[in-house]
């Protein structure tokens, strides 16, 4: 037994002596690893980072400020569409005042040419009115004039 305790330490020594090579070995390239990292973290990824961070903030920016406009132009968008109908019925009141005033023209347009009307169909009755007095006189004159003389031809007539 004393010949495999021996060789147990050894062995395990020999293990160690193994491990201690591969790690002096690992070590530099452990350190370069570290090192690399160390510098492609600050030279590289924080920048990058960095740059990232900006353009996300300007991007957002940008979207907030779209936004913004986004918001004005339909506000302005309500505004105008507001004054659009307003200006409407403003134009809509005023064409119907227009329309009332003309009516309201022509009511006295026709009422006049009525009227005139009336005075001139007043003035032919009365001038009708006068012809048939007159022709009624006359008639009436014609009329004696006609009986006197059919009474003087009847009673000539019986007188021969």
């Amino acid at each position: 037994m004393s010949q495999e305790t021996r060789t147990a330490p050894d062995s395990m020594e020999q293990i160690f002596e193994a491990l201690k090579g591969i790690i002096v070995r690992a070590l530099p390239t452990f350190f370069l690893v570290i090192c690399l990292h160390w510098f492609l973290k600050k030279v590289l990824f924080q920048p990058m980072e960095r740059v990232l961070e900006e353009r996300r903030k300007k991007t957002q920016g940008a979207v907030e400020a779209s936004e913004a406009t986004l918001a004005r132009v339909n506000e302005k968008m309500a505004e105008y569409e507001t004054a659009l109908g307003n200006a409407r019925a403003e134009i809509f009141r005023e064409q119907e005042e227009a329309r009332k005033k003309l009516a309201a023209q022509q009511a006295a347009l026709v009422d006049a040419a009525r009227s005139e009307q009336a005075a001139k169909v007043a003035v032919v009755k009365r001038g009708l009115a006068e012809e048939v007095q007159q022709a009624k006189a006359t008639l009436a004159a014609e009329a004696d004039r006609l009986a006197e003389q059919i009474a003087g031809a009847v009673l000539a007539g019986r007188v021969q």
